[in-house]
């Protein structure tokens, strides 16, 4: 008797998913907040990093029928070359339990399967992604909005204006078998002590109510607005980041606190910007989308997943930052995502080159970059 192929193919994939959603159905909550928080904290202390993913739902039919395998092709880059500590995801349920599908199959090997947290739907998509479906699909936390993203400037106006909301999503989160993890905005151009930052994650335990202490809390600075009349020398990381807050180690091993990081990529602004927090005090960076080069024009998976796998090993090296990628092939749209063919980029290391020497040959027009 024949059987058709399809039908074999749809029928084993069945079987994988059924398999795949029993076994993080049986993960106990305790276990994903242990492997949450041992992926955002590092135990030699370097900065954890951790990129955000924006998986769009194509429109195109063919697009969408290779969609899942797009996503599990990105999945695997970011845990082989990239070595991210976490993935943050915003997309639909398919989008999640494809990533982290091909996280838990890779189970037991190195290097280890990097937990997968939400952060909200996709761009294309009008379904809201139910929490239980989320924990069976395999993803370990959410990320939740404090004051619904309005900034706050002091402790006292959290404390203020919270409205029992923090305390509802972070209880629905750990009913579904997902750790709350709070974001919190801080109005730009504003000091945070270390005392702050404590009595900050102390109010943020108290007003989760059931859930307790969050397994991490994300700060998200908001770049203070530049006037006309500013100085070329304000839009220096450096000076952008002279208001981090500042974070005392011994919270940091309790709660890991990661901060976002929306630099764009180029000149150094990353590399920068990064080491700046470690020296803050903090525990890992959130790696926004923002720093992808035209991202919200090109949202291409492919390009998207080279760009991290770059970015981040840079960030891990402790060479010098003074090299250039440049695209293969130079491409006609006026996008500065365009400027890369992650397959076939080379990397031109300039680790014996001197960061304040001489001006190096970049070409931006041919889509050369200066580091991260």
């Amino acid at each position: 008797m024949k059987i058709n192929q399809s039908f074999l193919l749809l029928l084993l994939s069945t079987i994988t998913s059924t398999g795949s959603v029993s076994a993080f159905s049986a993960v106990s909550p305790d276990m994903t907040r242990s492997r949450l928080k041992e992926a955002l904290c590092s135990p030699s202390g370097k900065l954890t990093l951790s990129p955000e993913l924006i998986i769009p739902e194509p429109t195109d039919p063919t697009a969408l029928l290779l969609k899942s395998t797009e996503v599990t092709k990105v999945s695997e880059r970011i845990r082989t070359s990239a070595k991210a500590n976490v993935a943050f995801i915003e997309g639909s349920i398919g989008s999640l339990r494809s990533f982290a599908a091909e996280q838990e199959n890779a189970r037991g090997q190195f290097p280890s399967p990097v937990p997968v947290v939400f952060t909200g739907i996709a761009p294309g998509s009008d379904d809201a992604v139910d929490l239980d479906e989320a924990a069976d699909a395999g993803v370990s936390g959410i990320i939740v909005s404090v004051l619904n993203g309005k900034a706050i400037s002091t402790v006292q106006d959290l404390i203020d204006q919270e409205d029992g909301s923090l305390k509802d999503q972070c209880e629905k989160a750990l009913a579904s078998r997902l750790q709350p993890i709070p974001e919190v905005f801080l109005v730009g151009g504003t000091q945070w002590e270390e005392e702050d930052v404590v009595k900050l994650v102390d109010v943020l335990t108290e007003k989760c109510g059931d859930a307790g202490e969050p397994v991490s809390v994300v700060l998200t600075i908001d770049a203070p607005e530049e006037s006309d009349d500013d100085e070329e020398g304000s839009e220096d990381e450096e000076a952008k980041a002279a208001f981090l807050p500042k974070v005392p180690k011994a919270l940091g091993k309790r709660v890991p606190i990661i901060g976002s990081v929306k630099v764009p990529a180029g000149g150094g602004r990353m590399s920068q910007y990064t080491k700046l927090m470690k020296e803050s005090g903090f525990t890992g960076a959130y790696l926004r989308a923002d720093c992808v080069p035209g991202f919200r024009m090109n949202p291409d998976l492919e390009a998207v997943g080279g760009f991290w796998c770059a970015a981040i090993g840079d960030l891990k090296s402790v060479k010098s930052k003074n090299f250039s990628f440049r695209s293969k092939v130079q491409l006609d749209k006026d996008v500065p995502l365009e400027w890369y063919n992650y397959q076939k980029n080379i990397m031109e290391s300039g680790a014996l080159g001197d960061f304040s020497g001489p001006a190096q040959d970049v070409n931006s027009d041919a889509g050369d970059y200066l580091g991260f």
